[in-house]
């Protein structure tokens, strides 16, 4: 009948779907075929792979206040989270965020006007002028009067404003020196005073009362086709508008007092007799300087420990952006400084050690890794760190920094050795199985975050492959990097944190007498230090400091923060460049 036909296709529709059931049981208890396993990438491999990404192009040298900086910080932070760190930062971030000055530059309302008679001319900024340094008011407005190369040098028996009144001018001035290319001068021929400098001239313009001064051209040694054209845009604030007008209109000017260029240089070089007139002309300077303010980000990751007890390992990761601050190659600023050396090399050393020290958990003690930004400003990230920590420093019982580690020929160079008790005993016995030649410093030299923290009485090692002639150029890229000592590096910092985190105790900061110690290159030869921290911007002449370091030849000097060096050992600075140079010549005790 139909109701028990209907019962028997329910019980074949049942016994139907148990045979499905046991054959997809059966198939799934066969071995299935899995996929072949991902090579993963050996720890050289993946180190490389951060410093290229941080040394990139796409990261535009991570400048300070850039978004390329950032982008950067948000890597180092994802890297982080990745590798299971705890957030270190402010608010249960990975970030501490500071603020840090970017000095002086020009804002949009900058207007030079020159009235000629019943002519008013407006000079175009960065293009006609370039604003060098201001005073305390905007606006300032004078007669101009020519003052020769605004040199007053009585030992000399040579005075450009002998029986000239410059009081309330602008005062017309030629740079570089008389003289210039005699093999005999009464000056110094080939090789300028620091009378050259703009910095003296200014600052002798203002001594004598003058409230502007306008830079011209010297037509005879220096014709147009050799001036530099710069687009700088830091201005100083040194009390006083200063500006650098054009070759052509340094002529157009001097025109108006019926000579040219040439011929007074050609005639003060004879006489050596001050050249100065009033020119019927009256100058507005107006100039728009802003002061540049950013925020930048340190990024931390923790990985606690059994104690309280903390080792931070730290390295920088800013660099110099397109080179505008800083560049050792003023003619490439506007290209990207990519810093692969400095400092891609100790970011991604820190990184890997992260990455490594995570799989460890859980240490003895804590380790807190921080990536520095602000370094190159003058050590800015780390000095913010120290002075508002986001763990107690009294815990913080070392610092390891890594700088420039991309480079090494075979040789390392480890600062603070002296600073505890332990470290030489600990790096002797690293340096048992390591191929690299290992150069001590016992003091905590070297102009690095490191200096932060001994400054705050915790014993310090700074690891450091030394400088080359890429340092702060746009060559400073990952394909110079030498992979195979970088890999042996990292094996030298990765052991060392291990036995001290094998210690387990508090290290007892030891001050350093920096007197007789220091580091010997390769070979014996002692390395020359001067302890001090460049303000690598300056561009007035000589050698502007932002720090003296304490207990240093140059504090020992008597130099002080912001003095401006342009005379050493005999002959005058008139750049970065030249001083370290000069100093590569001396050795220890000069």
């Amino acid at each position: 009948n139909k109701e028990a036909l209907a019962v028997r296709k329910v019980r074949m529709a049942s016994l139907g779907s148990t045979i499905v059931l046991l054959l997809s049981a059966l198939a799934l208890a066969q071995p299935q075929p899995q996929p072949p396993p991902q090579p993963q990438p050996s720890t050289r491999d993946n180190l490389m792979g951060h410093l290229r990404y941080l040394a990139s192009d796409e990261l535009q040298g991570r400048g300070n206040g850039s978004p390329e900086l950032e982008q950067a910080a948000d890597y180092l932070a994802e890297r982080f989270r990745e590798y299971g760190l705890l957030p270190a930062g402010n608010q249960q971030t990975y970030f501490q965020e500071f603020e840090i000055s970017m000095g002086r530059s020009l804002g949009p309302e900058n207007q030079v006007t020159l009235e000629m008679g019943t002519e008013q001319i407006r000079l175009e900024v960065l293009t006609e002028y370039l604003p060098l340094t201001s005073g305390p008011d905007t606006v300032v407005q004078g007669p101009l009067v020519f003052a020769g190369f605004g040199i007053s040098a009585p030992e000399l028996e040579y005075d450009d404003y002998r029986d000239l009144d410059v009081v309330g001018k602008i005062v017309l001035i030629f740079e570089h020196e008389p003289q210039e290319q005699a093999e005999e001068s009464r000056f110094a021929g080939k090789e300028l005073t620091p009378y050259a400098t703009v910095l003296y001239k200014v600052m002798n313009a203002k001594k004598r009362g003058a409230v502007g001064v306008i830079l011209l051209s010297d037509g005879l040694n220096h014709p147009p086709d050799e001036e530099p054209r710069s687009r700088r845009t830091r201005v100083e604030s040194i009390g006083i508008h200063t500006i650098r007008l054009t070759p052509e209109w340094s002529e157009r000017l001097l025109e108006k007092g019926g000579r040219n260029s040439v011929e007074i240089v050609e005639e003060i070089n004879r006489h050596l007799t001050p050249v100065s007139f009033d020119l019927d002309v009256t100058a507005t300077v107006s100039l728009d300087v802003v002061q540049v303010q950013h925020t930048v980000r340190n990024v931390l990751g923790f990985l606690p420990g059994q104690t309280d007890k903390i080792i931070i390992v730290g390295a920088h990761y800013d660099h110099l952006g397109l080179g505008a601050r800083g560049s050792l190659a003023p003619e490439l600023i506007d290209q990207i400084h990519n810093g692969a050396d400095d400092n891609a090399s100790g970011t991604a050393t820190l990184l890997q050690l992260a990455q490594e020290f995570s799989r460890d958990s859980p240490l003895q003690q804590g380790l807190l890794f921080i990536a520095f930004a602000g370094e190159e400003l003058g050590l800015l990230g780390s000095r913010y760190y120290t002075d508002h920590p986001t763990m107690p420093l009294e815990k913080s019982v070392a610092m390891i920094n890594m700088d420039m580690i991309g480079r090494s020929q075979g040789n390392l160079l480890i600062g603070g050795v002296g600073t505890a008790a332990e470290f030489k005993r600990i790096l002797d016995e690293v340096q048992k199985t390591s191929p690299l030649h290992f150069s001590y410093s016992d003091s905590s030299r070297g102009s690095s975050d490191h200096l932060s923290f001994s400054s705050k009485k915790i014993p310090v090692l700074f690891f450091f492959s030394g400088l080359h002639s890429d340092y702060h150029r746009p060559s400073d890229d990952w394909e110079r990097i030498n992979v195979q000592t970088i890999d042996q590096i990292l094996e030298v910092v990765r052991s060392t944190l291990h036995r001290l985190l094998e210690l387990n105790q508090s290290l007892q900061y030891v001050e350093v007498n920096r007197g007789p110690e220091r580091p010997r290159r390769r070979g014996g030869r002692r390395r020359t230090w001067f302890g001090s921290l460049p303000d690598t911007e300056w561009s007035l002449g000589g050698v502007r400091f932002k720090q003296i370091l304490e207990e240093t030849p140059a504090a020992r000097a008597g130099l002080n923060d912001g003095d401006v060096l342009v005379h050493f050992d005999g002959r005058t600075m008139d750049s970065l460049r030249q001083f370290i140079r000069a100093l590569g010549t001396k050795n220890p005790g000069d």
